[in-house]
């Protein structure tokens, strides 16, 4: 690796907080540094007007640290890793595994993204991988046969450590259900409480690598003893110090590479006699690995032909920020909704504000643009529902709110007030389809998407909804390549919030 010596000093002096001298012969300490959520976030992004992130730049800090700490510093990812940006998108996740390889990633979890391209392709991926990708509770439908491999052990400058991962329960309904349908999950608590016993008599620490979120990290901790350490993911939370739950303690590093964690353990005789941990921000002035940088740039340039094509423009900021399509009504998801029941000659659109993914500023439109907004492999899906049905989804929707949920719903073709003081299930206070109160008899075409209708996000009301065939467009087709196919023939977009979303005391 090439490293800025400047930037180098930066991370040492950073780092150098942490490097309390170890009293006692016998201790040893070791270093966790920990990701989740990359959701490939390969490139650095844009964070609070500055630079943060990218593969290369993660790399170069790690190795800083590993030179710090020789032979004692293990990277630990979360999961909702291989899957989110067109980079990773069109090469089914291939370029982040490279990427991965690279940097020296040592074990991942599974996230429920992950998923995404399907179970067939993350065997692939497992395969490609220099390092385990892990999840516990997953299992092949019909057999007690794993899925993937459940824990993994390392060495630590002789304290030896096993990782035990975990994918979510909730991984059905949060990737298209037939991205999993030949394998089932098992709830963590009860699978981890069959084998940290039998790893704690294997390793002097047990790690687990948690794709679960959280409030489950904690309920985790609190049901299971025996764990040592909890590497988190699949909530974005940000803990800036490691949380202790009873003898547990627990980190995660927030999103998308903005943070690389840092947990230094101190280790005697196979136990932790002191910890301290922080979130280093990974800022502009943090060194970069360049031959990574390298790597990346011809991944990118397999790209760049074909999505740097302009498709059109915007003569406004199309807002697609995560909490606002998982919240309120915006211009963007306005957009979307509008092409799909257009595109189906539908009488609504229900389209869920968590498979928007990214905004897109004014100007020109690229390819590149649209699959980064609409980065699943979706398609779009015409279904008949009754009034009752589509009153039912709507309740659904905002059945969460205030929390930035991925089933909140963008619209089009119907408006409808909710009161969140109410219970859930009973917040909806009107609705109106195409300027007319909603008929809970009448059957309603409706444009979604083919993960929504199979019942994703657990909208079970649209699941056995019979397809509609009143287009001759769309059926299988992806979301994405329908959007950008609009700006063929709409060259200039303008979208609005027009009070299709209202929220009433």
């Amino acid at each position: 690796m090439q490293r800025n010596h400047g930037l180098l000093l930066v991370v040492v002096v950073t780092l150098a907080l942490f490097a309390a001298s170890v009293s006692a012969a016998a201790a040893v300490e070791i270093v966790f540094v920990h990701t989740n959520d990359f959701h490939a976030r390969m490139q650095s992004i844009d964070f609070e007007g500055g630079e943060r992130g990218g593969i290369a730049r993660l790399a170069g800090m790690i190795n800083v640290i590993r030179s710090l700490y020789p032979d004692r510093v293990l990277w630990l990812d979360g999961g909702d890793t291989l899957h989110g940006t067109t980079v990773a998108n069109l090469f089914f996740g291939s370029s982040v595994v490279d990427g991965l390889n690279r940097a020296g990633l040592d074990v991942m979890a599974a996230g429920n993204h992950d998923y995404n391209y399907g179970h067939d392709v993350l065997l692939l991926r497992a395969e490609q991988a220099d390092f385990p990708i892990l999840a516990a509770n997953t299992f092949f439908k019909g057999s007690n046969e794993r899925f993937l491999p459940p824990y993994a052990f390392f060495d630590l400058g002789g304290v030896r450590v096993a990782v035990l991962g975990f994918s979510p329960v909730t991984t059905p309904v949060t990737t298209h259900p037939k991205n999993v349908e030949a394998i089932y999950f098992e709830d963590p608590v009860t699978v981890a409480a069959e084998l940290v016993p039998q790893l704690r008599r294997q390793a002097d620490l047990v790690v687990v690598l948690s794709h679960i979120g959280y409030t489950e990290d904690v309920a985790l901790a609190q049901a299971v003893p025996g764990i040592d350490v909890i590497v988190g993911g699949h909530s974005h939370t940000q803990l800036d110090e490691p949380v202790r739950v009873g003898d547990t303690i627990i980190v995660q590093a927030n999103e998308y590479g903005k943070y690389l964690g840092f947990l230094k353990l101190v280790v005697e005789n196979g136990r932790i006699i002191d910890y301290e941990g922080r979130l280093l921000p990974t800022t502009a002035d943090m060194p970069i690995s360049l031959d990574l940088a390298a790597a990346l740039g011809e991944w990118e340039a397999l790209l760049s032909a074909r999505l740097g094509v302009v498709i059109g423009e915007t003569a406004v900021d199309l807002d697609g920020e995560r909490g606002n399509v998982r919240t309120k009504e915006t211009n963007l998801g306005n957009l979307i909704a509008d092409v799909m029941r257009e595109t189906l000659d539908a009488d609504v659109t229900l389209m869920n504000g968590g498979g928007i993914r990214a905004s897109i500023p004014s100007g020109p439109v690229t390819l590149g643009d649209i699959y980064t907004v609409l980065p699943f492999d979706n398609t779009l899906a015409g279904i008949e529902v009754t009034g009752a049905q589509l009153l039912a989804a709507l309740e659904h929707g905002v059945s969460q709110y205030p929390v930035d949920w991925g089933g909140f719903l963008q619209v089009s073709g119907l408006s409808f007030t909710f009161n969140p003081n109410k219970p859930a299930g009973q917040r909806v206070v009107s609705v109106t389809v195409g300027g007319e109160p909603l008929e809970l008899q009448r059957v309603y075409r409706v444009a979604t998407n083919d993960f929504m209708a199979a019942g994703g996000d657990s909208y079970t009301m649209l699941q056995d909804a019979p397809f509609s065939h009143g287009s001759d467009r769309g059926d299988g087709e992806f979301l994405r390549d329908v959007v950008a196919g609009y700006f063929e023939l709409h060259p200039t977009v303008a979208p609005k919030v027009e009070g299709r979303i209202i929220m009433v005391d």
